[in-house]
C-alpha cells in the first residue's frame, strides 16, 4: 500500500515518509527509541509501525480483535497501560489490514511527546499547522482542526492515531475530545494509566463515548511465549523466570534485556536452548530512556525519582521526608512511579515505586556516589517491607556504601537471592558481610555456610567443598563450642559431603566427614542434638545413592519421631521416591504432605526442602497414574509459591508429564531446554535421569539417530549423588529401545525385572515384566510374579498395567485394545507391534492422542494447536492408513 505524508508544511521541519523511527519521538512500547521531528504520519489502509511485529501472547491477540471491532462499529479506543507494556505494538497490529465499512481508513498520527512546555496546542501543530498562532479561540481550533482531519481523510473513515496521550497540553487534548465526540473522527490513543484518570480522558471513558482497553505487562506463560519467537528458540525455565522477575513482564524493558544480554554474551544459545548466564545490567538505550524522563522532571521530582530508585519501593512517609508531595505526584503523573498498597507491621502503608528493577537499576546507573549514601543512611535502620529483587538490590547497595544494614534485613536480602535463584548475588552479599564480621563466631559460620550453598547452587562443588571445610576446622580448633556453633558445623559437615557425592566421590567415602565429625563431637561431649543430624547427613546421602531399601526404615522412624531434626526435611524427598519404586505411592503421599508445612517451618535451615518435596510430589504421583496433579490450578499454586523451587527440576517434571499424557514433541522440547541447563549446571547430578527421558520422547517422536545418540549419553553419564533414580532410568532406556524396535527388547525387559527385584523395586519390575510379556515372553513364572506386584504395587497404573498383561496372555486383541487405552490415561503410551506407517512425527503423535480417546478440541489445547490443524493432521493420518475413524487408529498404531 501507498505511504501518504500531510501535506501542509510545517515549519523548519521537512516532511519526509513515514518509518517506524520518524513518526513520533520518544516512544515507551517499541524497541526504536531515536527522538524524532513531530510529523503528522497518514497512511491508507496500514500503519507506520506495521513493521515491527510483537510476538503477541492470546490475551493480546484478543485485546487487538476488541480494538478493531471497536473501530468497525464506529466507537473510539483508549489503550491505557503503564510504559513498555506493548501499547503502541497492539493499536498498531489493530490498525494493520483494518477495513471499515469496506473501505480502509486514513490513519493519522501523532504524539503527546511533541508537545512543548508553555505553548498551548503544540501538541496539533502538525494538524493546524500556520494556524497554530492565529486561532484565538477554542471554538475556531476545533473548527480548524476538524475542516484538517476531513480534508486528509476525503471519503475513507479516518482514524486518528495519538501516542502518550498523557504528554499531551491541556488545550490540544480538550480540542481533541471535542471532536471525537462528534464522533467525526475515530480515535485510537494510548496512554499511561496515571494519565487515563486525567480530564478529558477520563470524561470520553465514563460518557462511554470511548471504550477503554487496559493493557498489563506479560504474565510469566506470556513471558516465555515471547521470549520464544524474540529468540527465535526455547528459553529455558531459569532463564525465562529471571527475565520475567528483572522486568516484571514489561515487554519493552525485557526486549532491552535481551538485546544487551545477547550482545554482552550473557544470554546465549546452546543446541537450540537459549540461557541466560549473565546479571541484569540496563543498557545504553535504556539509559537514554531514562534521560529522558529524568529531562521531563522538575528538580524535586528528579530527586524523588532517584529516592525511589534506590529504596525501591519506599515508603511514601519516608519519601515526603526527603521532598515535597507535588514531587511524587509529578512521578505518578507523568507515569513513571506508581503508588500501592503494601503490608507492614502495623497492617499496610502506601510506598512509591518504579515498574520493575531493571529501570530502578538505570536510575540508579546515574545517581552519584554522595547523592546515593544521603538517601540510603535515610533508611539504613527502616524496617519498610520492601521484598524480592527491590530488596536484595537495596540492601547491596547500602552495604557496598558503606552502610550498616540490621542482620534481619540482611539475611532476608540472601533469601530473596536464594528464591530468585541468583546465587552470584548471595555471594556478593556475604562476601560485603564477612568484611565487618569477626571469624570464629557463630554468626561468620553461618556467613561461610551460606555461601558454600551458593557455590553448591553454582555446581561450583570445590568452592562449596572448600568453604565447608574452612568453617569445620576452624571450628574444631576454637577452645569450647557451644550447641549453636556445633549446629553450624553440622551444617557445613552437610554441604561438604553433598559436594563431595555430587562431585563423583563415592558415597562411603563423602560420608567419612560426618563419620569423624561425630567421633570428634562425642569425644568433646557436644552440646545439641547433633548426633540425630548427622544421623540425617548419613541417611540422606545414602539415600539418594540408591540405598533406601537398606536405610528405608530407619528413615521412617527418623521422620516420624514427634520431634523430628531441623535437618531431616533433607531426607523427605529420597525416602519419598524409594516408597514410589516400591510402589507404597499412598505412604510416599502421607509423607510429603505432612512434611511440607514442616519444610516452610525450617527453610531457614534447608531453603530448597519445599521445592523437592513438591517435585518428587508430583513424580510419584504422576508414576501412579494419577495424572490430576497437572491440573492447571494444582501447576498454578506450585507456579506462584515464594519458595526456592528448583525451576530446571520442574521443567524437567513438565518434561515428564508431557511423555505421559502421549505429547511427545512437546515432552521432547521442555527435556532438551532442562538438559540444556544441566550440562551447564547440574548440583544434583540429575542429567542422566532427564536425558534418558528425552530420548523416550524424541524415539517416539520418530528421531531415531537422535533417541540412539542420547541413549550413547545417559550410558556414559555417572549417576553419582542421584543414584536413587537409576530405576526409573533404566525403565526409560528399555521404553526409548521398545520405541525404537531394538530387538533385544525383550531381553533388556528380563534383565531389568531381575534388576529391580533384587532391590525391592517392585513398581519398575512390574513395568519391567509387562513389556517383557509384550515383546512375546510367557511363562508361569512370570505370571504368578506379575499377580504378587499387582496386590503389591498400588495405583491406578499398575491395576491397568496388570489388566493388560492378562488381556494379553488370554490372547483377547478386544480386551488387550480397552487395557491400553486405560494405559493411556494412566499416563502409559505404548509403541507399535506392527512396522509402523509413514507417519510424520506430529501426524503420529496426533493420531496416539485420537486413539487414546481424546476430542480434536482436548489434542489442540495439549499441543497449543487449532482444532482445524489438528483435523488436518488427522484427515491425512485417516488417507494414508486406509482407516475411518479413530478406534481404526488404535489397530494400525500397534
Amino acid at each position: 500500500m501507498r505511504t501518504k505524508v500531510l501535506l501542509t508544511p510545517l515549519k523548519g521541519i521537512d516532511v519526509v515518509p513515514a518509518s517506524p523511527r520518524s513518526s513520533r519521538a520518544v516512544a515507551r512500547d517499541e524497541p526504536e527509541v531515536e527522538p524524532a521531528a513531530p510529523v503528522a504520519v497518514a497512511q491508507q489502509g496500514s500503519t507506520p509501525f506495521a513493521s515491527r511485529h510483537l510476538v503477541m501472547p492470546a490475551s493480546r491477540r484478543e485485546a487487538v480483535e476488541q480494538l478493531r471491532e471497536c473501530l468497525r462499529e464506529g466507537r473510539s479506543v483508549l489503550v491505557v497501560g503503564e510504559a513498555g507494556v506493548g501499547k503502541t505494538a497492539l493499536a498498531a497490529r489493530a490498525l494493520e489490514g483494518l477495513v471499515i465499512d469496506g473501505r480502509a481508513p486514513y490513519v493519522v498520527a501523532l504524539t503527546g511527546a511533541s508537545s512543548r512546555a508553555g505553548l498551548p496546542l503544540s501538541g496539533l501543530e502538525p494538524l493546524l499547522a500556520d494556524d497554530l498562532f492565529s486561532i484565538g479561540s477554542f471554538a475556531r481550533t476545533v473548527r480548524v482542526l476538524g475542516q484538517s482531519l476531513a480534508e486528509l481523510a476525503g471519503d475513507a473513515p479516518l482514524v486518528l492515531r495519538l501516542d502518550d496521550a498523557h504528554l499531551l497540553d491541556d488545550a490540544s487534548a480538550q480540542a481533541l475530545a471535542w471532536v471525537v465526540r462528534q464522533r467525526t473522527v475515530l480515535l485510537v490513543a494510548t496512554s499511561r494509566s496515571s494519565g487515563a484518570s486525567d480530564s478529558p480522558w477520563l470524561e470520553l471513558w465514563k460518557d462511554d463515548v470511548v471504550e477503554r482497553i487496559d493493557v498489563a505487562p506479560f504474565t510469566l506463560a506470556e513471558m516465555e511465549q515471547w521470549l520464544a519467537g524474540e529468540l527465535g528458540g526455547l528459553p529455558t525455565a531459569d532463564t525465562v523466570r529471571r527475565i520475567w522477575g528483572e522486568t516484571r513482564g514489561n515487554v519493552f524493558h525485557a526486549r532491552e534485556l535481551v538485546r544487551t544480554e545477547r550482545s554482552a554474551g550473557g544470554l546465549r544459545e546452546y543446541d537450540g536452548v537459549w540461557m541466560w548466564t549473565g546479571r541484569a545490567t540496563p543498557g545504553s538505550r535504556l539509559l537514554e530512556i531514562v534521560e529522558n524522563d529524568v529531562a521531563r522532571l522538575s528538580p524535586d521530582a528528579h530527586r524523588a525519582l532517584e529516592a525511589v530508585a534506590l529504596l525501591c519501593p519506599v515508603p511514601l512517609r519516608l519519601l515526603l521526608d526527603v521532598v515535597p508531595r507535588t514531587a511524587v505526584d509529578e512521578l505518578t503523573h507523568t507515569g513513571v512511579a506508581t503508588l500501592r498498597p503494601q503490608p507492614s507491621a502495623g497492617g499496610s502503608e502506601i510506598v512509591v515505586d518504579l515498574a520493575h528493577a531493571l529501570y530502578a537499576e538505570a536510575v540508579r546507573a546515574r545517581v552519584p556516589g554522595g547523592r546515593r549514601r544521603e538517601v540510603l543512611d535515610l533508611v539504613a535502620g527502616s524496617t519498610h517491607a520492601a521484598s524480592g529483587a527491590s530488596l536484595m538490590r537495596s540492601v547491596m547497595l547500602a552495604m557496598d556504601s558503606g552502610i550498616v544494614v540490621g542482620r534481619a534485613r540482611f539475611e532476608a536480602a540472601v533469601a530473596e537471592a536464594f528464591t530468585l535463584q541468583q546465587p552470584d548475588v548471595v555471594i556478593r552479599l556475604v562476601d560485603l558481610a564477612l568484611r565487618t564480621t569477626p571469624v570464629g563466631g557463630e554468626y561468620w559460620a553461618c556467613l561461610m555456610n551460606w555461601r558454600g550453598e551458593a557455590w553448591w547452587t553454582q555446581s561450583e562443588l570445590v568452592r562449596a567443598g572448600r568453604d565447608a571445610t574452612i568453617v569445620i576446622e576452624t571450628l574444631r580448633a576454637l577452645p569450647t563450642l557451644d550447641a549453636a556453633l556445633v549446629r553450624r558445623m553440622v551444617d557445613a559437615v552437610q554441604i561438604l559431603s553433598a559436594a563431595l557425592h555430587v562431585s563423583g566421590t563415592d558415597v562411603d567415602d563423602a560420608l567419612e566427614i560426618a563419620r569423624s565429625t561425630a567421633r570428634w563431637l562425642e569425644s568433646i561431649d557436644a552440646p545439641g542434638d547433633w548426633a540425630d543430624e548427622l544421623a540425617v547427613t548419613r541417611l540422606v546421602r545414602l539415600g539418594w545413592a540408591g540405598r533406601a531399601t537398606q536405610t528405608r526404615a530407619e528413615a521412617l522412624a527418623m521422620l516420624s519421631r514427634p520431634r523430628v531434626p531441623a535437618t531431616a526435611v533433607r531426607l523427605v524427598a529420597p525416602t519419598v521416591v524409594g516408597l514410589a519404586d516400591a510402589g507404597r505411592f499412598a505412604e510416599a503421599r502421607e509423607l510429603a504432605e505432612r512434611h511440607l508445612p514442616v519444610a516452610e517451618a525450617l527453610a531457614d535451615r534447608y531453603r530448597w526442602g519445599v521445592g523437592e518435596i513438591y517435585v518428587v510430589d508430583i513424580l510419584t504421583r504422576l508414576w501412579s497414574g494419577d495424572l490430576s496433579v497437572l491440573e492447571e490450578e494444582n501447576l498454578r499454586t506450585l507456579d506462584e509459591n515464594p519458595v526456592a523451587i528448583d525451576w530446571v527440576a520442574l521443567q524437567a517434571a513438565k518434561g515428564i508429564a508431557g511423555i505421559l499424557f502421549g505429547a511427545w514433541s512437546q515432552a521432547a522440547t521442555e527435556l532438551r531446554a532442562a538438559n540444556a541447563r544441566l550440562r551447564v549446571n547440574d548440583r544434583g547430578g540429575m542429567i542422566a535421569f532427564t536425558t534418558a527421558a528425552e530420548a523416550l520422547a524424541v524415539a517416539a517422536s520418530g528421531a531415531t539417530n537422535a533417541a540412539r545418540h542420547l541413549l550413547a549419553s545417559v550410558e556414559a553419564t555417572p549417576l553419582r549423588a542421584a543414584a536413587a533414580l537409576e530405576p526409573e532410568v533404566r525403565m526409560l532406556k528399555l521404553d526409548a529401545l521398545a520405541w525404537l524396535r531394538d530387538p533385544g527388547v525383550k531381553v533388556e525387559a528380563s534383565l531389568l525385572a531381575q534388576w529391580a527385584r533384587d532391590r525391592g523395586a517392585s513398581r519398575v519390575e512390574l513395568e519391567a515384566l509387562h513389556r517383557f510379556v509384550r515383546a512375546g515372553g510367557r511363562s508361569p513364572d512370570v505370571l504368578e510374579r506379575v499377580a504378587i506386584l499387582a496386590r503389591t504395587v498400588e495405583g491406578a497404573r499398575a491395576a491397568a498395567v496388570a489388566a493388560h498383561i492378562d488381556a494379553m496372555v488370554g490372547d483377547d486383541v478386544d480386551l488387550a485394545r480397552i487395557a491400553e487405552r486405560d494405559l493411556n490415561r494412566r499416563g502409559l503410551w505404548l509403541p507399535p507391534l506392527e512396522p509402523p506407517v509413514a507417519l510424520t512425527p506430529r501426524e503420529r503423535e496426533i493420531a496416539s492422542l485420537a486413539a487414546g480417546g481424546m476430542t480434536s478440541r482436548a489434542i489442540a489445547a495439549r499441543l497449543t494447536l487449532s482444532v482445524r490443524t489438528v483435523d488436518s493432521h488427522l484427515a491425512r493420518v485417516f488417507a494414508k492408513t486406509g482407516v475411518h475413524s479413530r478406534e481404526g487408529l488404535v489397530a494400525v498404531l500397534r
